[in-house]
């Protein structure tokens, strides 16, 4: 090293060659020849980041240093400094490059930058887990993996060493597949906070629910759901809240007839499990010479806001007698 214009610059040798020993890539040769003696210390007395990431690996005891590709042109400098203060170097792995959609290096352009905006969003902790592993990284064609799945499976042999795409329609469908894999319990608790940020639903109303109910209603409206942000939205439906359709239903005369009938049946019935439902539902149509087809769409809407979901007869069980009959007479009431 010699001092310069008050700064601390370190003396490349003029012969030879540094190999970088890369776990990933291989060896990368820089002839020193090529190397430009560099600053460790400013004049200011301020250390540079070459030296110093050096002095505190090694301070640490740190054996692998595993990072983006974007520092291989660093690592030749580290690894003289290394050798200039006679310190094992440790292995070095350089990783490709995160792209976005459009195959540039992904940055802030790009949208969320933050873990914890994914959390705001409703992705689960194991599904960004799950993706961030696979970005570079597999095990055969395996997709899914739980968190001990990952711990003991993953390993650097199988890092690729070409750049990935951060797809976030990749990271939505994970995170559906992790949905829908959890625990139904522990999903009630996860969608909590996401049901009442919605505000429709009253901290009375969520606490008053009976928790089996709701606990089967995660159960069986999760499959259709991306994040949890999609759940708490869906759940609306089992709560004495307004909910929104997903589009606007017209009546004729005929169809108000019909399901002014299935509300004077519900309202007699004191079971009201899928099969019941069924029953009053079929039998009470076909009274009137009428099928399910001709009211079926129009009862969803009315009670889920959804065009599609799960079965019907399961649905407005879930739903219950006295919400489902709000809220089709709500509909035959509309103007």
């Amino acid at each position: 090293a010699y001092e310069k214009d008050g700064a601390w610059w370190f003396r490349v040798p003029t012969e030879g060659e540094t190999v970088v020993h890369d776990d990933l890539l291989g060896d990368v040769v820089y002839p020193n020849s090529q190397l430009k003696d560099f600053v460790i210390r400013r004049s200011d007395g301020s250390f540079v980041y070459n030296f110093v990431v050096v002095v505190d690996d090694a301070d640490m005891g740190i054996t692998h240093v595993i990072r983006g590709d974007d520092h291989l042109n660093n690592t030749p400098k580290q690894i003289l400094l290394y050798r200039a203060l006679g310190k094992p170097l440790p292995h070095f792995v350089h990783l490709p490059m995160i792209l976005g959609p459009d195959r540039t290096r992904l940055s802030k352009r790009h949208g969320v930058t933050s873990v914890l905006e994914y959390r705001r969003r409703g992705f689960f902790p194991e599904a960004l887990v799950n993706f961030l592993a696979r970005l570079g990284w597999s095990h055969g064609d395996q997709e899914f993996f739980t968190r001990d799945e990952l711990i003991e499976l993953f390993s650097l042999d199988h890092i690729g060493k070409s750049a990935s795409v951060f797809d976030e329609e990749k990271l939505h469908w994970l995170n559906q597949q992790h949905m829908k894999a959890a625990d139904p319990g522990r999903l009630v608790e996860l969608v909590a906070p996401f049901v009442r940020e919605q505000g429709k639903v009253t901290e009375e109303m969520w606490s008053g629910i009976d928790r089996d109910r709701l606990t089967l209603a995660v159960e069986r409206l999760r499959h259709r759901c991306k994040t949890l942000v999609d759940l708490a939205r869906v759940l609306e439906i089992v709560f004495p809240v307004e909910i929104d359709r997903e589009e606007e239903i017209e009546l004729d005369d005929r169809q108000r007839e019909l399901i002014a009938a299935l509300i004077d049946a519900f309202s007699g019935m004191t079971e009201f499990t899928p099969e019941a439902v069924e029953q009053a539902m079929r039998e009470t149509l076909a009274a009137h010479g009428a099928k399910l087809k001709d009211v079926g769409h129009a009862c969803r809407m009315a009670v889920t806001g959804r065009r599609a979901g799960p079965g019907l007869f399961e649905t407005i069980a879930l739903i219950g007698r006295d919400i489902t009959i709000a809220r089709l007479r709500d509909l035959i009431h509309e103007e």
